[in-house]
């Protein structure tokens, strides 16, 4: 049960997602400074689906899309505004401190996952690490539906490890996880794909042995999630179409289809580059970028790198390959336009938890080597970890409001 598995994780795990949580709902209003007009929007749709009589401007009863100014990409980010606006209306805080507790999904799934299938002593690590990841520090304050869909597919990746550890009937939550990020963010759609048919091929044998009624159910259950899909696509037969011009991508250029390709490749590369990750850069526009913070923290730099070496060395364990899985397409979708910490935000969920791998095995190393008590280490750790954060919420704060 949920209990038991939040009493086996221990306190550090539960005073973790304080920290989080506090981290995230602290003067929410203040940082980031803008109000952008992206979060406005969800509670706007939301009140005149109310105010329509559940229908989009197009007159479709509860439609699978709302339209954005000149494209329908949101969905599930406006749905899950509809409680919340009718309770207190229009409201700051109450857009942005939806998504917020959403946000705790993926603090809860990494360090359960920390615990349960890479055996850590220290599921808080993992918490603690994708905390301060400056991209998700300041995106999970916001209302813009990319941490939403970050979310939801790191629920997703949970589920599917737990019915990799022979519990077939997690695949029905995951399935249903991937729809909810599937339907909240238009570049989740490939990262999914990509994630999906990756995880498909890597246990494939694994795959062949599930259960004929499992099977079944789960398929019923996709097919269903996939009838919302179809409806808008038959409504609206072209808008894929016109989401791709809007955005301006070269996929829809009058140059050579090896031209097409090698930019897609040139584009997904770059979102597989360190540099790109751990400093500061000039493609991503200002109210996207953390400072002078790069979008993962740089002093986790050599902590995630032993983490990648780690999974590389334990390939044939399904949990290590899926966290490879999930670098391997955070940038797929961004690449069909081009890179962007919005589109691409879903490394931060497997470089937290590498990041989480990388220090877990620092920490058993100076344990060897110094012979500390390891309660010692694990408090100062913890501490260490901890202060960062409030730190980070300190200086976002101060310099983040000019």
């Amino acid at each position: 049960s949920l209990k038991t598995i939040l009493g086996n994780a221990g306190w550090g795990f539960i005073l973790a997602l304080v920290i989080y949580l506090a981290t995230r709902l602290i003067a929410l209003t203040d940082y980031p400074m803008y109000f952008f007009t992206d979060e406005a929007v969800q509670t706007v749709l939301a009140s005149d689906f109310v105010r329509d009589g559940f229908r989009n401007y197009a007159k479709e009863f509860l439609p699978t899309f709302f339209y954005n100014v000149y494209q329908y990409n949101l969905s599930v980010s406006v749905y899950i505004q509809l409680i919340p606006y009718l309770l207190f209306g229009n409201s700051v805080v109450v857009t942005r401190g939806v998504p917020v507790l959403f946000s705790v999904l993926p603090a809860v799934s990494g360090g359960l996952a920390f615990k349960q299938f890479f055996n850590s002593r220290y599921p808080w690590l993992a918490v603690l690490m994708l905390s301060i990841m400056p991209a998700w520090f300041l995106h999970s304050r916001t209302a813009f539906e990319t941490s939403l869909a970050v979310s939801f597919y790191a629920m997703f990746l949970y589920f599917y490890l737990l019915y990799r550890q022979d519990h077939p009937r997690a695949l029905y939550p995951a399935v249903i996880f991937a729809a909810l990020a599937f339907y909240t963010y238009s570049p989740a759609q490939l990262v999914l794909v990509v994630t999906a048919v990756l995880l498909f091929l890597s246990d494939l044998r694994y795959h062949l042995r599930l259960p004929r009624d499992v099977f079944q159910k789960t398929a019923g259950l996709a097919a269903l999630l996939v009838i919302p899909y179809l409806r808008f696509y038959l409504e609206h037969p072209n808008e894929n179409l016109n989401h791709l011009q809007q955005l301006g991508s070269y996929w829809l250029a009058q140059i050579p289809l090896i031209e097409k390709l090698g930019r897609y490749f040139g584009e997904y590369l770059a979102g597989l580059n360190p540099l790109y990750w751990f400093f500061p850069n000039s493609i991503d526009i200002p109210r996207h970028i953390m400072g002078n913070y790069g979008h993962l923290l740089v002093f986790s730099l050599p902590f995630i790198a032993w983490g990648v070496f780690l999974a590389v060395k334990n390939f044939r364990s399904s949990a290590y390959r899926t966290l490879l899985i999930a670098v391997i397409a955070a940038p797929s979708g961004a690449a069909l336009v081009g890179l962007g910490i919005t589109r691409t935000l879903f490394m931060v969920i497997p470089a937290a938890l590498l990041g989480a791998l990388g220090l877990a095995s620092t920490m058993e190393w100076l344990l060897r080597m110094w012979q500390v008590k390891r309660r010692i280490l694990a408090v100062g750790t913890f501490l260490l970890l901890a202060g960062f954060n409030f730190f980070m919420l300190g200086d976002a704060l101060t310099a983040g409001r000019t």
